[in-house]
């Protein structure tokens, strides 16, 4: 896995190209947009930074076992 800094996460925030951190992982969510259960545009307000807080408020741990892999594509250091 890559290593990436919040800086260039931060690069990445719009719709047809859309990163996210959760748990200091790097996420690519931009092919996950149009099928997030709860719709892309509330996922839209966070892209480019760090979700971490709001994603564990709405969703279980397991749910980044069961989905999340193949969007993994580094971390932050």
């Amino acid at each position: 896995m890559k290593e990436y800094t919040i800086d260039e996460i931060s690069l990445h925030n719009k719709e047809n190209d859309a990163w996210v951190i959760i748990n200091k992982d790097v996420y690519d969510i931009t092919n996950f947009l149009n099928i997030h259960p709860g719709g892309k545009n509330i996922l839209l307000q966070f892209i480019g930074g760090d979700i971490t807080d709001y994603f564990e408020e709405l969703h279980q741990p397991s749910i980044l076992e069961e989905y999340a892999e193949d969007y993994k594509i580094g971390y932050i250091i």
